[in-house]
């Protein structure tokens, strides 16, 4: 996984690329941890159902957003994961 913090915004976000072999619900808890500094206490199945997440993934392509623990998460069709702050 690669991380690019994306300093174009004065919001705090990172986008970050997965292999093929990586899951999607791994890489979004990765991302999120990166942007947090920390492992989120909150389990990502409060935020979203992760077998419903990866089967998305597994037949098609789309983009999925959805908020966890203070972050608006997104998952692009290309397999890449952008985590940034919620604007208050």
């Amino acid at each position: 996984m690669l991380y690019l913090p994306n300093k174009s915004s004065a919001r705090r976000s990172f986008i970050s690329s997965l292999s093929d072999t990586e899951s999607i619900t791994g890489a979004v808890v990765t991302a999120v941890t990166e942007a947090n500094g920390t492992k989120p206490a909150t389990p990502l199945y409060e935020a979203i159902d992760p077998d419903a997440l990866e089967a998305l993934y597994q037949h098609g392509s789309p983009e999925v957003n959805f908020e966890y623990i203070g972050y608006h998460v997104t998952v692009h069709s290309d397999r890449t994961v952008s985590v940034a702050t919620v604007d208050s």
